[in-house]
């Protein structure tokens, strides 16, 4: 009468050792690796997080059919496409590259690049700060979006705590950066701001442990402009913005402090903006007419 609860008690064995077989290893994430379980964060997740109004998302319960890969003309970069927009024709893409802060032991700190598309008529750069938590994302700050030459972010990389990063520069963008001048330009009126007008890229650190950012320099690009009839002079200080530009270049003064980004603004306003902004001088006073006695 044993033998059979003996076969029964084996056989229930085997059964519980092949359904332990069929489970799935959950790999453990290497603190610093942006992954979730062993793989890259998919970057439709990133996209979430971006969009949302919590600022948190659970990776663990994140669903997408969504293809990721890396992309190959961004080493270190994971692009994911979403469906092409018909009424458009562009092909809407999220895609970043994550540099890793400090590792204390706590929750883990991460510096995103991102760009994307979801219909603009040229791509969107920004910075994401965040911090993971087991399977728990946290948007701790975002940056100002940037495009182009407007804004558009590169030469991204991670220093030990501080995160360095440059931006094209408009010359908008340029005269903005002064602290003791301040102008009110408007684009494309006063002053060029197009996704060709890169006039600058402006050097940047953020501290992650003082949570401080600073502007290092600006580098102008040392090709001359030329003034273009039908275009510069659309513009009401355009020409005597690329002559100020032109006379940086030629003196070999291609690479700004802050201070002498304040200098260049200054002599953009005495120069460019105060003559054209001047009341016409008065007249003289003419001499009495001659009367007879």
């Amino acid at each position: 009468m044993k033998k059979p609860r003996t076969i029964a008690f084996i056989c229930a064995l085997a059964l519980f050792g092949a359904v332990s077989a069929c489970k799935t290893t959950v790999t453990e994430d290497v603190p610093g690796d942006f992954t979730f379980r062993g793989r890259a964060i998919h970057p439709a997740a990133v996209s979430a997080l971006y969009r949302s109004s919590t600022g948190q998302i659970d990776l663990a319960t994140f669903k997408t059919d969504l293809e990721a890969r890396q992309w190959e003309d961004q080493p270190g970069w994971w692009v994911t496409d979403f469906e092409e927009n018909l009424a458009s024709q562009r092909s809407p893409f999220f895609a970043y590259a994550a540099f890793t802060g400090p590792v204390t032991g706590g929750a883990e700190i991460y510096v995103l690049s991102i760009t994307f598309n979801a219909g603009e008529t040229a791509d969107v750069d920004n910075l994401l700060l965040l911090q993971k938590s087991g399977s728990w994302l946290g948007l701790i700050r975002a940056w100002n979006e940037g495009s182009a030459c407007d804004g558009g972010i590169l030469a991204q990389r991670m220093d030990g705590e501080n995160f360095l990063y440059s931006r094209e520069l408009t010359p908008i963008d340029l005269l903005d950066l002064a602290l003791d001048v301040r102008l009110g330009l408007n684009a494309h009126e006063d002053l060029e701001a197009t996704s060709e007008s890169c006039f600058a890229a402006a050097n940047y650190v953020y501290s992650l442990t003082q949570d401080r950012e600073d502007l290092v320099s600006v580098r102008l690009y040392d090709e001359p402009v030329t003034d273009e009839k039908g275009r510069t002079d659309r513009l009401r200080y355009q020409s005597c913005f690329n002559r100020i530009f032109n006379a940086y270049l030629a003196e070999g003064k291609t690479a700004l402090s802050p201070k002498d980004v304040d200098e260049f603004a200054k002599r953009f306003r005495d120069e460019c903006v105060k003559p054209a902004a001047a009341p016409p001088a008065a007249p003289p006073p003419s001499a009495p007419a001659p009367f007879d006695k």
